[in-house]
């Protein structure tokens, strides 16, 4: 009898032993999990939505939802946005429009982001981003029948340039004679408004669309590189969601550079619309189809 009292003693102390080091066990494991993966995870994630924030307004809404948004898009971003667009030849025309571009003296700056997709360093002071959009008005006053302003259909927001299609403009003329020979009159750009360019407020730099040839000289002579998504197939939307040729200029830093984005964008309106936009400040050391036929 006092045998199996002991028995019976020894067994539930051993089973009561058991189930307690199974249930430390347990806690151990997922105080592991949380202290050494849910913890830095959730770190990462602060930071990084706080980044997306601090990237000013853009083309996704500045809520988690929107971040969430942009995490997927980063599986399908270019590998390299300094490798240029490649060239298919089956573009028209197809060569460029800008046949010499200076070198640009400063580095590249420091870019972060897909939507907004923005300088983090190199922000030019205030006037002189002023001066930059006084430019684009200036475009547009000499260019009244082949340009407009409006809202960016990318960005939703920002100081956009578009190609004043007849049927918006009713008051513009259609002026067959500037159109470049091929089987259309415009690149789409988005949503085949004819947006040629837009205007970042927070950083000075802009988006804007290209010839394959035109973006690899605006790419190699350091003026810009090209959009992370530019002409990526998104899974889920099944088409692309910015073109091939979507790059971003870097903000000028000065007078002359200005000049040259002037005419970076002109070669922008040349491929989405196949216009030859005049323009008085032309940068220095560029030059274009239309310099080659003053001279």
């Amino acid at each position: 009898m006092a045998a199996s009292v002991s028995d019976q003693y020894h067994y539930l102390s051993t089973d009561l032993l058991s189930k307690a080091w199974s249930i430390d066990l347990r806690y151990l494991v997922l105080s592991a999990l949380v202290i050494f993966v849910v913890l830095p995870v959730c770190r990462f994630v602060h930071r990084d939505y706080h980044a997306f924030l601090a990237l000013g307004p853009g083309g996704t809404p500045s809520t988690f939802a929107g971040y969430l948004r942009i995490c997927y898009l980063r599986l399908f971003t270019l590998d390299d946005p300094l490798e240029p667009p490649p060239s298919t030849n089956t573009e028209r025309p197809a060569s460029g429009f800008l046949l010499r571009l200076p070198r640009r003296l400063h580095p590249r700056p420091s870019v972060a982001g897909i939507a907004p997709h923005r300088q983090t360093n190199q922000k030019p002071p205030a006037q002189l981003y002023q001066r930059l959009r006084i430019a684009l008005y200036s475009l547009v006053g000499e260019n009244p029948r082949l340009l407009r302003t409006g809202n960016s259909c990318f960005e939703k927001h920002s100081l956009a340039l578009f190609l004043c299609l007849c049927p918006q403009c009713p008051d513009a003329e259609c002026h067959a004679e500037l159109l470049h020979a091929g089987p259309t009159h415009m690149n789409a750009t988005c949503s085949n408004t004819g947006e040629i360019c837009h205007l970042h407020p927070s950083d000075s730099s802009l988006h804007l669309t290209l010839h394959p040839l035109d973006a690899a000289m605006v790419i190699s002579r350091g003026w810009g590189e090209r959009h992370p998504l530019a002409g990526r197939p998104i899974l889920g939307i099944g088409k692309r969601v910015v073109p091939e040729g979507f790059v971003m200029v870097y903000a000028p830093q000065d007078e002359t550079q200005i000049g040259v984005v002037m005419d970076i964008i002109r070669a922008a309106g040349w491929w989405v619309g196949g216009v030859g936009l005049a323009c008085k400040a032309e940068g220095q050391g560029v030059t274009t189809k239309d310099t080659v036929l003053m001279d």
